[in-house]
């Protein structure tokens, strides 16, 4: 296998990594408008001046390199590479804000990959800019770098359809990437727009909007305050549960309601998912909250916003998860690491690699009852699977509870408590953002590096990550 390895191209990698670091470079400077309006000086001089940075070297590398059709492998280790550019790139700025320096890469990777672990335990303490920034890297990486990158700067071309590839469900025909791109990229900012709206009109302020908007579509959850939406009114809160649900949702189901309506919604296997455990959620956590939990005297609506925060995998809370018992912990671990749909915004296992392995389970137990001759094809959601697909959903499943292990017990080994472990652990690997309080500034660099490593692999998933990693895949020798 080695040996029929083909390596990438380092100038078609370098290309179409330079067009999408011309694209972030630009977002980058966005904040400063912030910055400006807060008289926050080094913060609009760092994003003006990292930001024209990037861009400058993304125009440079896509100018020395040449732009060919992109392989498959070349398009995932684009996309891996991208988060990694975006870390380091927001890190010096998060850095001048007042973070040392293993804070701000940790709270960069953080904000990038929609995770909102955050190393920041005052809100109030540091710029205004600063919280508009990683809310905006929030709503950048949700959507991903990629489509936004292929709606504003590519031209149409079936090359380009490959980066596309990992951001739409497997079901989905993408005649024409940027196309495509185009439509994802004007539906999700408006959602984000309207969601903007209804919360200013729900009494909000005009800042708190902004940030909540931009990371309630993209399933991030970082707060402008250190109590998270805690002291938000219901209204608030039943805008941001109705637009987590929007954003954990496949973004091309729009698609399929405005030509067929509301019941191509329901009929998607995902959709029916995501509406079913929600529910069970949330009523597990009101009878916990009746029983272990009692003492609390939490209400309906923190746990009907709990169960949605939690399987959508956006990490807003209206109280601290430490403050849950033990057996409320352990229930919020499973939709953690379940997550959102496919081609959605969410991150963890997702839905449709779990409808996959239930069937995978289902089937197997059909085949010891059922006659040898019965052929019966694999369905999920009413499409026949190959043998590959659910070998690579398998594949991807053990990889992420492999890693899921192994980066747990280096906590455990290191004395943290298991539960407390598994749970941080889980959040950042699931790019869920909820916290038990062991992450905190008073980490060891070591862990906190650990964890930043979870949250890029979490939002890229495995297999870039793996590609991304493997020296082969870069110096392999290459062949026709």
């Amino acid at each position: 296998m080695r040996i029929l390895l083909r390596p990438v191209r380092h100038g078609v990698v370098f290309n179409y990594l330079g067009q999408l670091m011309m694209l972030l470079g630009a977002g980058l400077a966005v904040p400063a408008v912030v910055g400006l309006v807060t008289s926050e000086w080094a913060m609009l001089s760092a994003h003006l001046g990292i930001g024209a940075a990037v861009a400058a070297l993304g125009w440079l590398l896509r100018r020395w390199t040449v732009e060919s059709a992109i392989r498959p492998v070349e398009a995932l280790v684009v996309a891996g590479l991208i988060y990694l550019v975006a870390c380091m790139a927001l890190a010096p700025i998060f850095h001048v804000g007042g973070l040392s320096w293993v804070d701000a890469v940790f709270e960069a990777m953080s904000s990038c990959t929609t995770t909102a672990l955050s190393m920041v335990p005052d809100t109030s303490a540091v710029p205004r800019t600063l919280l508009f920034s990683r809310a905006l890297m929030q709503w950048y990486g949700g959507l991903g770098f990629v489509i936004l990158t292929l709606a504003v700067l590519l031209p149409p071309g079936s090359s380009a359809s490959r980066l596309l590839s990992p951001h739409v469900e497997k079901s989905e025909v993408v005649p024409s990437a940027v196309a495509a791109a185009k439509s994802l990229s004007h539906l999700y900012f408006a959602y984000t727009l309207l969601t903007i709206i209804l919360l200013l009109m729900t009494g909000v302020g005009i800042f708190d909007s902004f940030c909540h908007g931009l990371t309630t579509v993209s399933t991030a959850g970082f707060p402008t305050h250190s109590a998270s939406v805690a002291g938000f009114w219901w209204p608030s809160l039943l805008v941001l549960i109705a637009f987590m649900l929007i954003g954990a949702c496949p973004l091309t189901l729009y698609r399929h309601w405005r030509a067929e309506g509301l019941a191509a919604v329901w009929r998607d296997a995902q959709v029916r998912a995501l509406g079913a455990l929600t529910a069970l959620w949330i009523a597990i956590l009101l009878v916990l909250f009746q029983t272990t939990d009692a003492a609390a005297g939490r209400t309906v609506m923190d746990a009907a916003f709990l169960g949605v925060s939690l399987q959508t995998g956006t990490g807003f809370m209206t109280f601290a998860p430490e403050t849950l018992s033990p057996l409320g912990k352990l229930v919020m671990l499973v939709p953690m690491n379940v997550g959102g749909a496919m081609g959605s915004t969410g991150g963890a296992i997702k839905l449709y690699r779990l409808l996959v392995l239930i069937a995978l389970v289902r089937m197997t137990i059909l085949r010891t009852v059922l006659r040898p001759s019965v052929v019966k094809p694999f369905l999920v959601g009413g499409r026949s699977l190959s043998r590959d697909e659910v070998e690579t959903v398998a594949a991807f499943v053990l990889g992420y509870l492999a890693l899921l292990g192994l980066t747990t017990g280096c906590f455990v080994a290191a004395g943290y408590d298991p539960l407390a472990s598994l749970f941080e652990c889980s959040s950042a690997l699931g790019t869920s953002g909820f916290t038990v309080g062991l992450v905190s500034a008073a980490l060891p660099a070591w862990a906190k590096l650990l964890l930043t490593f979870n949250m890029w692999v979490g939002r890229i998933e495995i297999v870039p990550a793996a590609l991304v990693l493997y020296p082969p895949v870069w110096l392999g020798r290459r062949r026709r």
